[in-house]
């Protein structure tokens, strides 16, 4: 019989706040294409320096000791450990293929989806006397396929769980952590106490509670959870999702760890360079089944959606695009109706160097036909970016084509930045992004024309 009381702590590599994780992965993945294959040193001193520049405006060697430890932080244990970004191997550093497809496709969500279906217990995260503490204990778990398959039952059976359940009777629960316990036999428990006004919870303290909380956190990034106050709900508009997740929870854990004598140290050094990359590796064969739609991140969907045939990196480019057009013609149409014609969507046409041509209308009162240039560029994320926020960084490929245009265009070219996120569409606006490349407002990395850009560069949101 199940009892929830024997306990177990099984933390996680401690990440940050949920939004600031969301902030910072698209920075982290668009640096480390920049700087990979390289060797470890070399890796190590140009991701210092990036990331310095993208956070503190500053060369890694001029910011102080402390920001330089945080700086440490964010590439070995974020962008290593918890997010899988790349690996070492032959004495080489890479870039792992969940952070190559995330550069394809812009989808945040999908990329935490992703690491959530990779992610096991024991796992090659942590130091290796943990890691051999939780065999000796037997752990063998899939925390984020056990959690949606029970969020899934209590669905079906109208039952809200909190967050304080989920850690006490799952998450830090020695004998599901074991693998012995169904999720139907947790739900049943779990209204066996309700019924008998039991209530069984972690103390409120950092070190009971942290592990659990960023455990939740990675699957409301992976646009799988809602929180509403402290219960956590299910999004059925995740579907697809869903019944990938709940399909592979019989299944044996992908890594198989056990197999490893760690008493070895070569081994050891062996199943922490293997776990490297099998955690950055692409957890399906069809990843449209981890593709976010913008109505499942929006929430809009109640049935679920038919599967699309072959792989379409444009989908979300035309969401993007389409959105900003009916935006400017609205924009346009609310003081200058009779311009409304010249708001053209182009995105098809080659060579432009931008996706749609329109005009100033009420931005500028002497010449509301002076025209528009406006390059899309979108991405989806489960939380809203906040320009107040000092974490937030962002990054967008430009084409040479596109480039080209901005020099030539200057003021009257602009770069809309679109975020679908859960709760709503944000566009940022930066006006004349060549200009401000020269003013040091934004920075620019010739390989494919990066823009790196924060709050400063911004001239509007909508």
């Amino acid at each position: 019989m199940f009892n929830p009381d024997n306990q177990y702590r099984c933390d996680i590599i401690r990440g940050k706040a949920q939004k600031e994780l969301d902030n910072l992965l698209s920075a982290y993945v668009n640096i480390i294409k920049e700087i990979t294959p390289s060797t470890k040193d070399d890796f190590n001193i140009n991701f210092n320096n990036y990331l310095s520049r993208a956070i503190y405006n500053n060369d890694y060697t001029d910011i102080s000791e402390a920001n330089q430890k945080t700086i440490r932080n964010h590439i070995t244990e974020i962008a290593g450990k918890l997010f899988g970004l790349y690996y070492r191997e032959n004495n080489f550093i890479y870039m792992s293929d969940s952070a190559k497809k995330l550069l394809e496709d812009e989808d945040q969500p999908a990329f935490f989806k992703n690491l959530c279906l990779n992610f096991q217990f024991p796992n090659g995260t942590q130091a290796i006397q943990t890691v051999k503490e939780r065999i000796a204990n037997k752990i063998k778990f899939k925390p984020f396929h056990f959690i949606i398959a029970l969020l899934n039952i209590a669905s079906q059976e109208q039952i809200i769980l909190n967050k304080s359940e989920l850690g006490y009777y799952v998450l830090n629960s020695l004998e599901v952590l074991q693998g012995l316990i169904s999720p139907h036999e947790v739900i049943e428990t779990i209204k066996h106490d309700r019924e008998n006004k039991i209530t069984k919870k972690l103390e409120n303290t950092s070190f009971n509670t942290q592990h659990i909380r960023e455990q939740l956190n990675l699957l409301a990034l992976a646009n799988m959870i809602d929180f509403d106050g402290q219960n956590v709900i299910l999004n059925l508009s995740e579907m697809k999702t869903i019944s990938f997740f709940l399909s592979e929870l019989s299944t044996p854990l992908k890594f198989d760890i056990y197999k490893y004598n760690l008493e070895n140290h070569d081994i050891c050094k062996l199943m922490y360079s293997e776990w490297e990359k099998y955690f950055g590796q692409l957890a399906v064969e069809n990843f449209e089944i981890l593709d976010t739609s913008v109505e499942s991140l929006q929430r809009k969907i109640t049935t679920p959606l038919k599967m699309q045939k072959g792989v379409n990196y444009t989908i979300l480019g035309d969401e993007g695009e389409e959105y900003v057009f009916e935006l400017e013609k609205a924009r346009v149409g609310k003081t200058h109706s009779r311009l409304v014609n010249k708001v053209l969507l182009l995105g098809k046409q080659k060579g432009l160097g931008y996706d749609i041509m329109s005009v100033e209308a009420q931005e500028n009162y002497e010449d509301p036909e002076f025209a528009r240039f406006i390059e899309v560029k979108a991405t989806k994320r489960a939380t809203e970016p906040s320009l107040e926020d000092s974490s937030w960084v962002d990054s967008v490929n430009l084409t040479r084509k596109e480039w080209i245009a901005a020099k030539q265009h200057r003021q009257a070219y602009n770069l809309y930045r679109v975020y679908f996120t859960a709760t709503s569409t944000i566009i940022r606006k930066i006006n004349d992004p060549y200009g401000k490349s020269e003013q040091g407002l934004l920075s620019i990395l010739p390989t494919m024309y990066r823009m790196d850009f924060n709050s400063e560069s911004i001239d509007g949101q909508y």
